[in-house]
């Protein structure tokens, strides 16, 4: 879909924004939700709950399926993309859970099936590899440098918009590091599940393929991959527009950000379950 598609999706239909928590170390919080709305959006939100059930189905699935000898993380489109094509044998390690993407449109979409669902991502494999595969929940992707160039296409500047803007979102959650190399294990709570040691968190293309073959080879002792293509995890997406941003940098961004807006975003609101009735939060792999 061109830009000009995306534009028009936006502008012509009742359309909501789910934004990628990488988003800071592009755009301005809040600054960000104004500016969406004014491209005609009209809600803005995170996956912060998307990533929350996302949590509850990971730690569901060990539960139910304890003697597993190893559990591969699937939330990265790319990382799945690999275990399918160059070590199809682990392909039954995968979690089948969606990603926090699928899950938030999911349940949004049994709120509101007649909005359009646009995903604002750091990740190219998310339009091009994951999204197409989900198409009745995510109407269209667009990266972050796709969201810059639209904003300059309709001249749309940051400092029009200095608001206290909030988020459309019933929830109040510390996923936000989702981004971050170990968010997911991290804010899971499935620490309580493994010993000590069995976890592993790691990044990058050579680190995964070890992780990997060290398995294969039998020379593993970990029992849970948490596992991110890119280097820093999606903060590292190639489709970020500060691309000179060290990742330690970009990671105190994020870490910042998640402090900042969690206490004043949401104030007491939280998710609540029943906005997650009857939804099947399971994947194929």
């Amino acid at each position: 879909m061109t830009i000009e598609k995306k534009i028009d999706l936006i502008k012509n239909n009742e359309a909501v924004a789910f934004l990628a928590p990488s988003f800071p170390i592009d755009f301005k919080y809040p600054n960000i939700i104004g500016m969406l709305e004014h491209l005609g959006f009209k809600e803005v939100t995170e996956l912060t709950f998307g990533a929350r059930m996302v949590n509850w189905a990971y730690a569901n699935y060990i539960k139910e399926n304890p003697n597993q000898p190893l559990y591969i993380a699937s939330p990265c489109p790319t990382v799945v993309a690999m275990i399918q094509t160059q070590y199809p044998d682990l392909v039954k390690y995968l979690v089948p859970v969606v990603s926090p993407m699928v899950s938030m449109a999911k349940i949004y979409k049994q709120k509101n099936p007649n909005r359009k669902v646009v995903f604002i991502s750091p990740c190219w494999a998310k339009e091009n590899v994951e999204a197409p595969k989900w198409k009745d929940y995510i109407d269209a992707v667009i990266t972050l440098k796709d969201l810059k160039t639209i904003f300059e296409k309709e001249a749309i500047k940051e400092e029009n918009f200095n608001k206290n803007y909030k988020f459309d979102s019933f929830i109040r959650e510390y996923t936000k590091i989702y981004p971050v190399s170990g968010g997911l294990a991290s804010t899971s709570h499935i620490q309580s599940l493994f010993k000590e040691g069995e976890i592993l968190i790691t990044d990058g293309v050579a680190n995964i393929k070890k992780a990997l073959e060290d398995f294969k080879a039998g020379t593993s002792k970990y029992k849970f991959l948490d596992l991110l293509n890119c280097d820093g995890g999606c903060i590292g997406g190639p489709a970020i527009n500060n691309q000179f941003y060290p990742i330690e940098k970009r990671k105190g961004i994020i870490l910042e950000y998640t402090k900042s807006s969690s206490e004043s975003n949401l104030g007491k609101r939280h998710g609540k379950i029943e906005h997650t009735e009857g939804i099947d939060f399971s994947a194929k792999y």
